[in-house]
């Protein structure tokens, strides 16, 4: 491996490039048969990827759902005497938090449905999974650092850290603007390579 990572978001990732030289390696261990690798990506490598990283979505926006319930229901306005949670404002942003993220469970649990029960729009739904939770991860940790406010900013619940791991999968390729092409071009009856 050639240098270290040392980058925004995803704690657990490890990127590195790495470089063999001198390692022969027979055809005995091919993974796959000449010229079917990118079956193998899209048909095994892809639809893992995009469920792994869906469920990491779905876990960041339920964390920070609760930790947001957690500030609301614990904090008090110093000059009001009240809880944070008795303010109107903040309890419809964490009302559309909830939201939010149970459609991104929702989602990931119909993509898992499809899979075990494979349709006509299985293929579809796979690659609708990493963009749909990423998606509501995005939209859920901006509310929680607007709800709770300079107590997020200040790193209170790891909300701050929260933030920056639901934005790291956008760019992981296939980017969820890829993942939107390749979704279009399937509702468009193309292959989703060109």
């Amino acid at each position: 491996m050639s240098g270290t990572w040392s980058g925004l978001g995803m704690r657990g990732n490890a990127s590195a490039s790495m470089t063999f030289t001198n390692v022969p390696v027979g055809s005995d261990r091919a993974l796959t048969h000449p010229g079917k690798g990118l079956d193998m990506m899209l048909g095994t490598v892809l639809p893992l990827f995009q469920i792994g990283v869906a469920a990491v979505g779905v876990g960041i926006a339920e964390a920070a759902v609760q930790a947001t319930q957690r500030h609301l229901t614990t904090t008090r306005l110093e000059h009001e005497s009240r809880m944070l949670a008795e303010l109107p404002t903040l309890r419809a942003q964490l009302a559309r938090m909830r939201i939010e993220a149970d459609r991104g469970r929702a989602h990931l649990a119909a993509v898992l449905d499809a899979i075990e029960n494979p349709g006509t729009t299985t293929q579809l739904m796979v690659l609708e999974a990493k963009a749909a939770a990423t998606e509501a991860a995005v939209a859920v940790t901006e509310l929680a650092m607007r709800t709770c406010g300079g107590a997020a900013f200040a790193g209170a619940w790891g909300i701050e850290r929260m933030f920056r791991d639901a934005r790291a999968p956008i760019i992981m390729a296939p980017t969820t603007d890829q993942a939107y092409d390749f979704i279009g071009r399937a509702l468009c009856g193309m292959e989703l390579l060109p």
